[in-house]
C-alpha cells in the first residue's frame, strides 16, 4: 500500500504572491531550506521539467532528481511527479491546493504526498510517512515566513508562467 501524507499551513499574503512565489521553482532555494540548486529544465505553457538537488544532511547524501509539474492557477493547484525516479522512492506524486481564506486575509496552502519507497531502502512506506510529515512542515513554516516577508517583485516570467 502506498504511503501517503498531507499537510496544510496558513499564509498571510494574498492569493497571487503565495501561489506564484511556491510555483517559481527557480526561487525555490530561496523559499525552502532543504535545496541548494532548483533549476527548470524546460517549461511548455503551464508544465514545467525541472531538477532539484537537496542538501546533505548528515549521514543522507545530498540527492537529485527531475519531475514534471503542472501548474493550474485558475483551479488553484499544482501536481508533480517524479520522471526521473530517485532512491530512496520508488514513486513520488505530489498534489498541491491553495484556499483563499475570507477577505483575502491568507491562503491555506495544503501538500499531499502518495509514494513508494525503494524496495533497497531500510524504511518502510509508514516510517517514510513520518519522516515526511515532520520535514514537510518545518518545510512549510519555512515557507511560510519567507513568503509573508517577501518584499522583491516577483520576476514577470514566472509571474506569467504561473498564470497560464
Amino acid at each position: 500500500m502506498p504511503g501517503y501524507t498531507e499537510n496544510s499551513v496558513v499564509i498571510l499574503r494574498d492569493f497571487d504572491t503565495v501561489f506564484d512565489l511556491t510555483n517559481a521553482i527557480e526561487l525555490w532555494t530561496e523559499l525552502f531550506t532543504e535545496y541548494q540548486k532548483a533549476e527548470v529544465l524546460e517549461r511548455n505553457g503551464n508544465e514545467v521539467v525541472f531538477s532539484l538537488t537537496t542538501y546533505p544532511e548528515g549521514e543522507r547524501p545530498s540527492r537529485t532528481w527531475v519531475s514534471r509539474r503542472i501548474i493550474d492557477k485558475p483551479g488553484r493547484q499544482a501536481t508533480a511527479e517524479r520522471i526521473e525516479k530517485a532512491f530512496p522512492f520508488k514513486d513520488m506524486k505530489i498534489h498541491w491546493t491553495y484556499e483563499e481564506l475570507p477577505q483575502g486575509v491568507g491562503v491555506v496552502m495544503t501538500w499531499m504526498q502518495t509514494f513508494e519507497v525503494h524496495d533497497a531502502c531500510k524504511w518502510t512506506n509508514e516510517q517514510m510517512e513520518s519522516f515526511l510529515n515532520g520535514n514537510t512542515r518545518t518545510q512549510m513554516q519555512a515557507i511560510r515566513k519567507r513568503v509573508e516577508a517577501w518584499s522583491a517583485p516577483i520576476p514577470q516570467l514566472l509571474a506569467t508562467a504561473c498564470a497560464v
